[in-house]
């Protein structure tokens, strides 16, 4: 700790200019846009070559299924009746690299689990919830407290006192409009709103306060650790066997039996290795390579407070090397900070990081609005830093494909591009998605889970999160086809972090890698990769063992 005091002293890379750090300059205004998925120049096209007879069976039977799938609705409701949806689901998804913890939440897990924990209580401190128009807009807390208020008072009366905790089980059983059934649908109604309000930089108290209104619940240790093992479960069962979980800091942490925040997250990382390993030791736990953390520091903040949130993940990196992978920023470009505000800090950040040994890469959500505001300019402001910053991956760059000479640069320094089809966009029709213009210019894309339905009301809470994300991919119509999904969740396990590696070792490693399961070399990251293809085949082989015949029959009509 106090490595924060060096920071403001020049020096470092904030001065170098775009052809010193081997970008190209010029051309960001021009526009350049396909949608051909069998061009040569497709990120694609050497998976599509090196696909088996069986795969290739697969894939065209899926497309098959799908042209038929178009005749029935493609809502939520109606996608478990969909053929396609139903192979979605058993599709190996690679790993999950861009999800922030709260859009993983099972909500209804959630709530069952604190209304079981003994001591969980909730409060509202700034009035009362005695009407329904108090209800929708008050705040309130649910934390641990070693001693509720009396069995008489009412967080709902119109006689509580405010700042009184009141016993979470016998609130929702006093829940005034249906009693716990209806405790229950309000709490996610809350939490569903403040986590939209927060995404969209619109909180009530700021973002990480109107989170906390609610979901702080989530950061009390025996809750902390059964949402660790929900979450695990439910990626395993989606499909998914590798996750790097996005955690914004700071957190207020709470130890079993405490009401006091941990100092640091020592302890809160403990947790997660110990959980991981418990679930890595039964049946279904089996099949999960393990979760690693990307740490993420609001960019709303004043420089002081970013400084010190980011000594502060060099110090857990120091004690838990294997768990933090990363670092980003969180919140809205258009209400926080620009990252070339933010230059000085991550400078500084990576300067401190050579200096205590530790490799902790840039993973950088940048450049997600499409729209143009100030002109194109400005995007290409933002992408060009992130890159300067030597961001290996960069989440929901929507725009980066207007940006030719960028794309170049992207796909030159073998950039992932991390992309949720869900976000929402001016582009909401989804044939004309980003995604599918910069696999055709030969971006190296995976699909992420960085918007849940959690917080827009879309699918199930914490579950197959992931199938709906590569269903609403496939939606996309004749821009994607099951080779193209196969591919998307090859690259999210090529550029997942499952080791640390400095930069030269890490470029190096990735440019010899080919997409022949056969030759992508030894190490950690070769062997998941071989796992994830003998999978893929087997999968391929169970979508042509059990439709081969619907093939037939669409064949003969």
């Amino acid at each position: 700790m106090g490595r924060g005091k060096e920071f403001g002293k020049p020096g470092g890379m904030v001065g170098k200019k775009r052809e010193e750090v081997g970008i190209p300059v010029g051309e960001g205004n021009a526009f350049r846009e396909s949608t051909a998925i069998a061009a040569v120049s497709s990120a694609d096209f050497s998976f599509r070559q090196a696909l088996s007879p069986i795969a290739k069976k697969a894939c065209e039977i899926v497309s098959k299924i799908r042209h038929e799938d178009t005749k029935l609705p493609t809502t939520i409701a109606a996608k478990e009746t969909n053929r396609s949806w139903q192979i979605l689901r058993r599709m190996p998804k690679g790993t999950l690299l861009r999800a922030h913890c709260y859009a993983l939440v099972d909500l209804d897990h959630l709530f069952t689990v604190a209304l079981d924990t003994p001591g969980m209580c909730i409060a509202c401190h700034d009035g009362r919830l005695a009407t329904q128009d108090a209800r929708r807009e008050g705040g309130f807390c649910i934390q641990f407290r070693d001693k509720a208020g009396s069995e008489h008072c009412s967080v709902w009366a119109t006689e509580y006192e405010p700042g009184t905790f009141i016993s979470l089980s016998k609130a929702a059983n006093d829940y005034p409009e249906g009693g716990r059934p209806g405790f229950m649908g309000w709490l996610k109604g809350r939490c569903r709103t403040l986590m939209q309000d927060c995404h969209l930089g619109r909180g009530r108290l700021g973002p990480i306060a109107s989170l906390g209104d609610i979901c702080g619940m989530i950061y009390y240790e025996p809750i902390w650790r059964a949402f660790l093992q929900r979450l695990m479960t439910n990626l395993v069962k989606d499909g998914v066997c590798w996750l790097e979980l996005g955690l914004t800091f700071p957190v207020a942490y709470y130890r079993e039996r405490t009401e006091v925040a941990d100092p640091e997250y020592d302890h809160m990382f403990q947790a997660i290795e110990e959980e991981v390993a418990k679930f890595q030791a039964t049946d279904i736990g089996r099949q999960f390579w393990g979760l690693r953390v990307v740490w993420s520091t609001m960019r709303s903040q004043d420089a002081r407070s970013i400084v010190d949130d980011a000594d502060n993940c060099i110090s857990t990196k120091l004690l838990w090397p294997q768990t933090v992978a990363g670092y980003d920023l969180a919140g809205s470009e258009d209400v926080g900070r620009p990252l070339v505000d933010l230059l000085p800090e991550l400078f500084w950040f990576r300067k401190q990081c050579a200096l205590e040994d530790v490799q902790i890469p840039f993973y950088l959500a940048v450049g997600g609005s499409l729209s143009d505001g100030d002109g194109n300019l400005a995007t290409e402001r933002k992408l060009f830093d992130a890159l300067l910053l030597g961001a290996r991956r960069i989440g929901n760059p929507l725009s980066l494909y207007r940006h030719p000479r960028l794309v170049e640069a992207v796909r030159d320094k073998r950039v992932l591009v991390e992309i949720c089809p869900r976000r929402p966009a001016a582009d909401t029709v989804m044939h004309n998605h980003a995604l599918w213009a910069l696999l055709a210019q030969g971006v190296p894309c995976a699909l992420c889970d960085d918007d849940s339905g959690t917080l827009f009301g879309q699918g199930q809470d914490g579950e197959l999160a992931m199938t709906n994300i590569f269903w609403q991919a496939f939606l996309a119509g004749d821009v994607c086809d099951l080779a193209t999904l196969g591919f998307l969740a090859e690259n999210s396990v090529r550029w997942a972090a499952f080791e640390d590696q400095d930069a030269e070792t890490w470029y190096v490693k990735e440019k010899q890698t080919h997409p022949s399961p056969s030759s992508v070399g030894a190490g950690i990251r070769a062997a998941r990769l071989r796992q994830w293809a003998v999978d893929w085949e087997r999968f391929c082989l169970w979508v042509v063992t059990e439709y081969s015949n619907d093939d037939d029959d669409a064949a003969t009509d």
